[in-house]
């Protein structure tokens, strides 16, 4: 894993904004496990938390979840990129199959090995709270493109 972030340290830091450099590195990191992850965007910052929308490929997420979109976005499919929904599968049929404490845990194993890859950053680039600890990342929204 620290080849890993060394690598990525070195291609993703340059000309990076300061304050966005390890969300950056730490969603590089974190498209090995979840490769349907395509970018992320700042929603909201607070004193402890840094809130984000995660940026799914439609595309991939289908071939991750082995599922189709259900049939709404099917035949809505122009609908689907003006989403904003609480968990990664929520646009597919397997959305409707997996319960909602099952969709929970699968966001709480995301948002936990987020969290984990930011941690263990250069302290130069993350951002921490007025205790000096790191910021906690919370992935507010998952978007689709």
């Amino acid at each position: 894993m620290k080849e890993l972030i060394r690598h990525i340290l070195k291609e993703e830091t340059e000309g990076s904004d300061l304050n966005t450099k390890g969300i950056d590195i730490a969603i590089n990191i974190l498209k090995k496990s979840y490769p349907y992850i395509i970018g992320w965007e700042l929603f909201q910052e607070s004193s402890f938390m840094i809130y984000i929308n995660i940026i799914c490929d439609i595309e991939k997420l289908k071939k991750f979840y082995n599922s189709d979109l259900k049939p709404y976005y099917i035949r809505h499919k122009d609908e689907i990129y003006s989403e904003k929904l609480s968990y990664a599968p929520s646009v597919l049929e397997a959305g409707n199959t997996i319960s909602h404490d099952e969709k929970y845990q699968d966001y709480k194993e995301l948002k936990d090995e987020l969290n984990d890859i930011y941690q263990m950053l250069p302290e130069s680039t993350i951002q921490k709270d007025r205790y000096g600890d790191p910021k906690e990342i919370d992935p507010d929204k998952f978007m689709y493109r």
